[in-house]
């Protein structure tokens, strides 16, 4: 297994790496300005099994349409997505889903896991580690809910029947159960 991780400029994303090297997984790690520069997305993800979006720190309308266009091929090619904070809310927001501005976040939440999944496998609730001052608000038809905070009703989410993965939350700053996930993640089909 091969997977692209998306360096949106994200302070974490130096967690996300060695996260990946401990598990011995085969990725390669792009700037979004890298990929900006590739012609065709479907051509160039055919290279990958699954695709990881980090978070970020600033809004921009290039990293928007890099990440967007990345979703729109994941979906295409069936690729299992896992969109980590910004990158949850990108899926959301390709895929329908609104957005707001709340009070910010930076500490560990308890999030209740509302339906089974199989990235955090046997867990009924978890402790992650948040840090955002928006949220998705409502989640399109297409979305299936699956866990809820005091601070975001919409942390834990996926596509329906697809392997589309976002969170709210940094899972890889939030320790064991952030790595369980990630390592689930990782062995999606």
């Amino acid at each position: 297994m091969k997977t692209l991780l998306v360096n949106n400029f994200s302070p974490f994303i130096n967690d996300i790496v060695s996260i990946f090297n401990e598990f011995e997984n085969k990725f390669e790690c792009y700037d979004c300005n890298q990929i900006h520069t590739i012609d065709t997305h479907l051509d160039f993800l055919q290279n990958f099994d699954n695709v990881v979006l980090s978070g970020r720190q600033k809004n921009s309308n290039i990293i928007n349409k890099i990440n967007s266009r990345i979703v729109k091929a994941c979906l295409i090619l069936d690729k299992p997505l896992l969109g980590i904070c910004y990158g949850g809310q990108i899926l959301g927001l390709t895929l329908g889903c609104t957005l707001k501005k709340i009070q910010k976040v930076k500490n560990v939440i308890n999030i209740d896991l509302i339906e089974p999944t199989p990235i955090l496998e046997g867990y009924k609730s978890v402790q992650m580690y948040g840090s955002h001052n928006f949220c998705l608000s409502t989640l399109s038809d297409e979305f299936k809910l699956l866990g809820s905070s005091e601070s975001c009703t919409n942390e834990l989410f996926c596509l329906n029947n697809k392997p589309l993965f976002g969170t709210q939350f940094h899972p890889e700053k939030s320790g064991k159960q952030g790595k369980d996930l990630l390592y689930n993640f990782l062995r999606l089909r």
